[in-house]
């Protein structure tokens, strides 16, 4: 059975780029029958936080990726946080053998040595490759260092291997030159283990199949795969997905929208819109189709589909995408999503209808809302304080045709028994037939006069909702002014 892990650091709030991350392994998780391990890699105590971790857990939970092991669930391969693995000394274990294979050693090189290796190496324009100083030291000398407060590491040595080739599941075989990798930390000076060493070790005691990762790992990749091998280990299929750009094809950042998951929730944008988005940054299907519900995606996914080019994130498409989200929303959903959005002004507004006109009302206007606090913008056309209104169309000039049209539809609507949205839209089109079925001649002058604003929702909406007492008493009041 396959197994895929999404493996954060608890080192800032879970953004964009490690969101897709997590989606594309939950998509291969639904499409293959995959078990879907959350692994915390806190191994950085100096950033690592709990309320970042918190943030990871709410960002994933609002988008609906649910982990089948962590540190949450538990399971049989946990601990699922990197700091318990140490304490539980998993890590050391695997340490000690290598150290004792002499497939790794302790370097005593301190950071001003190393300093001057690398300038060395620029200074003589190649490429820098650690000494190895350290690796011909001998038993005696070791055991000396290692009694004293030297500061140590503890560094794999790379084999004598001229070239590896790394497979990836989304682009060709990449070719090594091994000869070219220096040796690298295994366990750091303050005793936690390092990135590429806990990572290997993790992966492969809890028996993760196929590792999806941003093309930035690509350069981990050979430094793993050397380490599976000196440990004896099967490696994971790598697959490495592409960047994710700002739309000047820059790399993603705040002023792209890169920030917390969790600010896409605050402003107004629906999980399953950017569950959806998301899934298209780097993935496609075999059409030209968009909007897709989760099944479909699970349903549809597959890693040849996945694009070796950048993916670019459209602020502009998104938002297109969650107005396309709203509007698919049934009537009592898209008033509980946007409930929380409403400002104080317009929901004393709305506490002047019942709570059924309400969802009717916030329904009317879900084709001008492509963000959930958007509705703000246009709840004000449904406001029944007369004194609000009549100042409103004051501030208006009206021609005399546009007196007859707002005078002529007062006097037709009233006309029938029963004041309903299919009779207003009735009486709507009799004006505009009558007006040489110019709409612009009727919509913009009745907007005016019975709603006070010059532009919102469907006219015909906001008239019934408003109801035949409001519009009545709205009429008389334009029957005095228009002959004053």
């Amino acid at each position: 059975m396959k197994r895929v892990r999404f493996a954060p650091s608890p080192t800032g709030n879970l953004h964009i780029g490690t969101l897709r991350t997590a989606l594309f392994n939950w998509l291969f998780a639904k499409r293959y029958n995959a078990t879907y391990i959350l692994r915390i890699e806190d191994t950085d105590k100096a950033r690592s936080k709990p309320e970042y971790e918190g943030n990871i857990y709410e960002g994933m939970d609002w988008m609906g990726i649910i982990e089948d092991e962590g540190p949450k669930k538990g399971g049989k391969f946990g601990p699922y946080r990197q700091t318990e693995r140490i304490v539980d000394g998993i890590y050391q274990k695997q340490l000690d053998r290598l150290l004792e294979e002499k497939k790794a050693y302790y370097c005593f090189c301190t950071d001003h040595d190393l300093d001057g290796e690398r300038e060395d190496a620029k200074h003589k324009n190649r490429p820098y490759i650690y000494s190895r100083k350290c690796l011909h030291l001998s038993a005696e000398e070791i055991d000396e260092k290692l009694k004293s407060d030297i500061s140590r590491t503890v560094k794999f040595e790379i084999p004598d291997t001229k070239s590896l080739i790394v497979s990836d599941g989304v682009r060709d075989d990449i070719d090594f030159d091994c000869r070219l990798i220096s040796d690298f930390v295994l366990l750091k000076s303050d005793g936690n283990p390092s990135y590429n060493y806990s990572v290997v070790v993790d992966d492969a005691l809890m028996g993760i199949t196929d590792v999806i990762r941003g093309e930035d790992h690509i350069s981990n990749t050979p430094r793993q795969l050397l380490l599976f091998k000196a440990l004896g280990f099967t490696p994971p299929q790598y697959h490495h997905l592409p960047m994710i750009l700002g739309q000047d094809k820059s790399k993603l950042s705040k002023r792209h929208g890169a920030t917390a998951v969790t600010d896409y929730e605050n402003q107004g944008y629906l999980s399953d819109a950017l569950y959806n988005f998301l899934a298209l940054l780097g993935w496609s299907p075999t059409d030209t189709t968009e909007i897709f519900d989760r099944t479909s995606l699970s349903t549809l996914f597959s890693m040849d589909r996945i694009s070796k080019s950048n993916a670019v994130f459209d602020v502009t498409k998104l938002k297109w995408m969650n107005g396309q989200y709203i509007r698919s929303l049934e009537p009592a959903a898209l008033a509980e999503k946007v409930k929380p959005f409403i400002d104080d002004i317009n929901l004393a507004i709305l506490d002047t209808y019942t709570e059924s006109d309400v969802v009717k009302i916030i329904y009317s206007v879900r084709d001008n809302i492509a963000l959930l606090p958007d509705i703000n913008g246009y709840l004000e056309s449904f406001n029944t304080s007369f004194i609000s209104f009549s100042e409103k169309v004051k501030s208006f000039q009206f021609s005399d045709s546009e007196k007859q049209v707002v005078l002529d539809f007062c006097c037709s609507v009233f006309e029938h028994s029963e004041f309903t949205s299919e009779n207003i839209s009735e009486t709507m089109d009799v004006i505009v037939t009558k007006n040489d079925g110019k709409k612009g001649k009727v919509f913009k002058p009745i907007r005016k006069a019975l709603i006070g604003l010059e532009r919102g929702p469907n006219i015909v909406e906001i008239v019934s909702l408003l109801g035949k007492d409001v519009l009545s008493e709205r009429a008389s009041f334009l029957g005095k002014y228009f002959s004053a």
